[in-house]
């Protein structure tokens, strides 16, 4: 019983230590403004995260490198989870650090309570059965930061996606004022204090000091952040040219069509949550008649 019991604790405080080391602590607004600051004065190549989470180091990060650059020799790229990574502030290499943690916590906890449950139950288990499910819940356990980073990447996105149909119109507010393009551009940028228009700035400044054509630089960010709207409008504007009143009527319409698409997806949004509260008030409803006609139920059971 004492050996049962100390092989419990130490499978707990293993499973304790791996979810400690996945949920990674949170660092406060002003921390993760600083080191964004920071990253722009040093003239970081990469793209600076909203979240502003630090490099990957030590051994999870040696592992992760090591699975990038397996992955990619075998044509895996991952273009889907780099794009929502780009978003949240991690690499590639500590997100499949990550998952192959992950990976291993699952297969630990389900090995682990199947060798308990046979042991304290003497309950066989077909063979090969434990190492199944094991494996299966490894797998599962290590699309969970996947899920996440989509799922941050997807906040992140709509945030980017209202800030830029504000951008828009501020950029032909600038045009309609005789200002040309490359300078409409960054002036417009620097309105606004948020994320969005800060990654906007820095993008513009760097397309700045290497010469490259700013609507380029938008385009090229809109494909690395997986943001349809700022790919298709640097395309949009180098097919009109360089006439500033069809460029600024071009960003005007789209900035239209972008409210108009935020406005239908916020009413999807309240519709969806209606439809929760709605079935919501079903449920309580049928616990509430359920909690009254029991003890009659019981009484003509009882008969």
């Amino acid at each position: 019983m004492i050996a049962l019991a100390a092989a419990g604790a130490g499978f707990g405080l293993a499973v304790f230590a791996l979810i400690w080391r996945l949920v990674a602590p949170q660092p406060s607004a002003l921390v993760q403004l600083g080191r964004y600051d920071a990253q722009h004065r040093a003239g970081f190549t990469t793209l600076p995260g909203p979240a502003g989470r630090d490099a990957p180091s030590g051994s999870l990060a040696r592992t992760g490198a090591w699975l990038a650059v397996a992955l990619e020799r075998r044509g895996v790229l991952l273009t889907g989870l780099r794009r929502d990574l780009a978003l949240t502030g991690h690499s590639l290499e500590w997100a499949l650090g990550r998952k192959l943690l992950a990976g291993l916590a699952g297969f630990t906890l389900v090995a682990g309570t199947a060798v308990i449950v046979q042991v304290l139950t003497r309950w066989t288990l077909p063979a090969g059965t434990p190492v199944l499910l094991a494996a299966a819940t490894g797998v599962g356990f290590s699309f969970l930061t996947d899920l996440e980073a989509r799922r941050l990447a997807n906040v992140r996105r709509r945030e980017f996606r209202r800030a830029l149909g504000a951008y828009l119109d501020l950029v032909a507010l600038e045009m309609a004022g005789s200002a040309a393009p490359n300078e409409a551009l960054p002036n417009a940028a620097r309105v606004g204090t948020g994320w969005p228009l800060a990654l906007l700035r820095d993008t513009l400044w760097r397309a700045t000091l290497s010469g490259t054509d700013p609507w380029q630089a938008l385009t090229d960010l809109g494909e690395r952040i997986g943001i349809g709207e700022l790919r298709d409008l640097g395309t949009l504007v180098r097919l009109v040219g360089r006439d500033g009143a069809r460029v600024r009527a071009t960003l005007t319409a789209r900035a239209a069509t972008m409210r108009r698409r935020e406005l239908a997806d916020a009413e999807g949004r309240a519709g969806e949550k209606e439809q929760s509260m709605r079935l919501a008030q079903v449920l309580i409803g049928f616990g509430f008649i359920t909690f009254i006609s029991y003890p009659a139920i019981v009484a003509v059971l009882m008969l």
